[in-house]
């Protein structure tokens, strides 16, 4: 059939009597709004294929997670489908969201509290004193949890410009296990009763951690964190996590997951369980620089892949004063440095290559970009299969010149977050009082990449982030530096038409023909040319994934087994 045409196949099935979607709380009957009939059509919209900015029809035939029929109106013979009016709607294919950490996402959000937020236009609290008053407040409100979790600290906008000492969190919290999160997830402070029990010396020790001494124990301490996770609050922070896909229209995320710091890592392998049975698609980046220990989850996926953050961190951020640049940052005389060395990688790199595993990692300072750039230059075939997964470097914030032109040459894929330069301009200002104007004048030439055929993939970094995808997609097209911003177009690709192309997946997902999934979301505004505002505000008036829509969760435990049962797809 070609591409955006075609007729509804000969012969139809009844309509479908939602007696099945009632008994498990699918949908309302009589609506005509589940889309879980065998044969539904969606009318009385704008369908975007995003084929190209341009192309729209009006009608949209889905029959058994697929679709089947695109056209500009009504067939004549369509008496037994499902009807669904769009009502005007605008219909976008499913959004994926390339780099977020799936199991503090679902457990951060269930466990743990934000220290500053964004109050009448600036963050607060933005003293030691306010972070002191915030954490008293929370434990006087929790005095039966042992362990305090805090995140989204923000270092740059505190006065002091630091993180509390633990001598400090063990007066605030009464002597309790405490971790507080800077917000870039790359340096932490801990208590004393924290430390003890991950068996760190604390003689000496302030319980501020960053660089390598932060990024390689996070395994021991999102085991203590997941042990204070009872099944209520896990079935609570599942629920949410989708429900909040659900209404932002992501039906696909990639989840960099795993701690090379403990030996067993069963949490990853009860995510992954519990991620090969979400009602949205996961793919599934384990986080390890051992191919053994990531060779385990290769059964679960339809392409292997390996990497991500974690122990594949080359780096850490601007924030924190651990990312690897050339020149010293601004407010010490230290340029950062990276966390491997080019032989570590080149070993573990060219046996993924070689072994065709799809391979990411972190990157952001100018140091740690070269060094990976190097290495795939060196280390990718020159002969690339059309359609087939492509590597990837994640973060890539500050590209020197040389670099820019490097990943115009090679086939990668780079996953980005705009949204978090954008908060960072106006409100964290970590790069203008930690960085020079030269090096942040060197941030990613977004629209230089995009205009030169780079598979740039939004992303949220989520819990670092809220996952929403419009607050990225408004970073892109008002971005830190403005000739570099992107086209409404451009961002949406970036979550739609590129994750598909970066996850080998084109031919299936990522745009919206006859004979792919039946993946998409609806929403009252053309996406392809809302003015900035308009893209931050958006939100889904629901989502459908392979034709079945996404209703709201309850995050109880009997919901949570029923997850438990469900069928397991590839990861």
């Amino acid at each position: 059939m070609p591409p955006g045409t075609g007729r509804i196949p000969a012969g139809t099935l009844g309509r479908h009597q939602h007696a099945d979607c009632n008994r498990r709380g699918l949908c309302s009957h009589g609506r005509g709004q589940c889309g879980n009939s065998m044969k539904t059509l969606y009318t009385n919209g704008s369908i975007h294929t995003l084929r190209s900015p341009e192309e729209t029809f009006r009608c949209l035939g889905v029959e058994d997670g697929r679709i089947t029929w695109l056209a500009d109106a009504e067939p004549a013979d369509a008496a037994g489908w499902e009807r669904v009016d769009l009502e005007q709607g605008h219909v976008f294919p499913a959004l994926t969201d390339s780099h977020l950490h799936l199991l503090y996402s679902i457990v951060l959000a269930a466990s743990s509290f934000p220290i500053c937020q964004v109050r009448e236009g600036r963050l607060w609290p933005d003293t030691l004193a306010g972070v002191e008053q915030s954490i008293r407040a929370w434990c006087r409100e929790n005095p039966r949890q042992k362990l305090m979790v805090a995140n989204g600290y923000v270092t740059s906008a505190v006065a002091q410009k630091r993180l509390p000492t633990r001598q400090e969190l063990d007066d605030w919290t009464g002597g309790r296990k405490a971790v507080v999160y800077n917000i870039d997830g790359h340096s932490s402070a801990m208590s004393t009763a924290l430390m003890r029990a991950l068996k760190i010396p604390e003689e000496g020790h302030d319980g501020i951690f960053s660089g390598e001494a932060h990024e390689f124990i996070q395994g021991r301490v999102t085991g203590l964190i997941a042990a204070s996770v009872s099944p209520r609050l896990l079935a609570q922070g599942i629920a949410r996590f989708t429900d909040e896909c659900a209404r932002y229209g992501i039906g696909r995320v990639c989840a960099l997951d795993g701690n090379e710091d403990v030996d067993s890592d069963w949490l990853t392998a009860a995510l992954a369980f519990i991620a090969r049975r979400m009602e949205i698609d996961v793919r599934l980046f384990p986080q390890y620089t051992s191919p053994e220990k990531a060779e385990r989850f290769f059964r679960l996926q339809a392409v292997p892949r390996m990497g991500g953050c974690g122990a594949w961190e080359l780096d850490g951020s601007v924030g924190s004063h651990s990312a690897a640049f050339d020149i010293p940052y601004k407010d010490r005389d230290d340029t950062g440095h990276c966390y491997r060395s080019r032989e570590f990688i080149h070993t573990r790199l060219a046996r993924a290559i070689a072994n065709g595993v799809q391979f990411s990692c972190h990157a952001i300072g100018s140091a740690a970009i070269r060094q990976i750039l190097g290495l795939y230059k060196e280390l990718l075939p020159r002969d690339t299969v059309d359609g087939a997964p492509l590597h990837r470097i994640d973060h890539c914030e500050f590209p020197c010149r040389e670099e820019v032109e490097t990943l115009k040459t090679l086939p990668l894929a780079v996953t980005v977050q705009p949204g978090f330069s954008w908060l960072d301009k106006r409100y964290l200002k970590s790069y203008e009082h930690f960085l020079t104007p030269e090096v942040i004048g060197r941030q990613i030439p977004l629209r230089e990449l995009a205009e030169a055929g780079v598979c740039l993939c939004g992303s949220s970094d989520s819990p670092v982030q809220s996952i929403d995808p419009y607050a990225q997609m408004l970073g892109m097209v008002d971005y830190y530096l403005p000739d570099q911003s992107l086209t409404p177009w451009q961002a949406l690709c970036s979550y739609t038409v590129n994750p598909a192309r970066m996850l080998g997946e084109l031919a299936d997902t990522g745009t919206l023909e006859p004979g792919k999934e039946a993946s998409f979301f609806v929403t009252d505004r053309d996406l392809t040319a809302a003015a900035p505002g308009e893209l931050a505000d958006t939100r889904a008036r629901y989502t459908v994934v392979r034709g079945r829509r996404l209703q709201p969760h309850a995050g109880t435990v009997s919901e949570l087994l029923r997850l438990l049962l469900r069928r397991p797809k590839k990861i």
